[in-house]
């Protein structure tokens, strides 16, 4: 699945390739909040890889219009996946791919990728846009299946000061919202447990990164 462009965009690969093209500068270019976001994530994103060691074998789904390949241009295999085939289009457009590197279209939760064929799973700015736990749970095996080590992702935590602010003003909430709690007993039943959490609580931003080891 994409990252949703424009705000009122269906994640599930309905992108236009104009919107596409347009994705990164409209998404993180124009709010400062944005633009401190895609830093926080990029912060995130490097210190998995680290993590990870070296040359490691990663998927990044969904890349976007690879937003991330700089941070994981130097694994040994990176699978870049989106469901949007506009979204690899602009991928093709903008990056000349290592021999290492490979697109595929594809679902987060039926991905065709062997079991354990990844060190890491990176999954960004996906979750917040599943309206179940049954799409969740389904995710979260999909991307255990295929990882022997870590999965990495982001999802909007309902104890943050900005989803109650919004609840109680009346407001339309944007994105679906759970607690890291609530998030890591489905992680359970896809063998993985919470490893690591940015930040260590949400008191304004309900944006919430998680790294998940396989248990």
């Amino acid at each position: 699945m994409s990252e949703r462009t424009p705000e009122d965009a269906s994640p599930c690969g309905g992108i236009t390739l104009d919107n596409a093209r347009e994705y990164e500068h409209r998404r993180f270019g124009r709010r400062p909040r944005m633009r401190r976001l895609d830093r926080r994530e990029k912060a995130f994103a490097r210190r998995v890889v680290e993590m990870i060691g070296a040359e490691p074998r990663i998927v990044d789904i969904p890349c976007g219009s690879g937003r991330f390949f700089d941070l994981f241009a130097g694994a040994k295999d990176l699978v870049m996946a989106d469901l949007s085939e506009n979204m690899l289009d602009v991928v093709r457009e903008r990056i000349d791919l290592p021999p290492t590197a490979r697109l595929l279209k594809a679902d987060v939760t039926e991905m065709p990728l062997a079991s354990a064929s990844a060190d890491l799973c990176f999954c960004m700015r996906l979750f917040h846009h599943f309206a179940s736990d049954e799409i969740r749970l389904a995710a979260l095996r999909e991307l255990s299946r295929i990882s022997v080590g870590y999965v990495a992702l982001s999802f909007y935590n309902k104890h943050c000061a900005r989803y109650y602010w919004r609840k109680a003003l009346g407001k339309k909430i944007r994105g679906n919202y759970v607690t890291l709690r609530h998030l890591a007993d489905l992680a359970r039943q896809a063998g993985l447990e919470v490893c690591q959490r940015v930040p260590q609580w949400n008191v304004l931003e309900q944006q919430c990164l998680v790294v998940f080891k396989k248990s």
